[in-house]
């Protein structure tokens, strides 16, 4: 990416990922197009973004599939906490299996499958800050049967 995103942004974003190269590309990515961005490198580190005497989160972007507490889990927790905040699910694995784990509500969130342009990235970004908050509603990943872990995601890759 050689042109900066210039424009202006003023909510802030919670990216979460155990992979330290895809937090450094959104998060260098999303400052230059003007956001306030924080980073996670799991589930618990994202929660204390979200404490009440913290500045309030627009957005939270989750990884999916990350060791200890699951991207699924920490958007449930999200919800609870704060009903506003808008979640964006990002994933590198194949979008059925995600949509097996995730369940029959899977519709209801958006989605980002990696890799991902920083063109796209800011532009989904911008989606779901300026639509209306999707109604979200969990089920559990047990309900479907199947956890996806990085093994079993890994296996259906090939």
């Amino acid at each position: 990416m050689t042109e900066p995103l210039t424009e202006s942004r003023s909510a802030t974003i919670v990216v979460v990922d155990d992979q330290p190269v895809v937090l450094d590309f959104c998060r260098t990515t999303l400052e230059r197009a003007g956001y306030k961005v924080f980073t996670a490198s799991n589930g618990e580190q994202a929660l204390s973004l979200f404490e009440p005497n913290r500045s309030p989160v627009d957005l939270a972007l989750i990884d999916i599939v990350m060791p200890g507490m699951s991207g699924i889990e920490l958007a449930k927790r999200l919800e609870g906490l704060n009903l506003s905040v808008r979640i964006v699910l990002m994933s590198g694995y194949a979008p059925d299996d995600v949509k097996r784990v995730i369940g029959e509500h899977a519709a209801n969130y958006r989605s980002m499958w990696k890799p991902f342009e920083a063109r796209a990235l800011v532009q989904m970004i911008k989606n779901a800050l300026d639509g209306d908050p999707p109604k979200r509603v969990f089920v559990e990943a047990g309900r479907a049967g199947r956890k996806l872990t990085r093994s079993s995601a890994a296996r259906s890759e090939r």
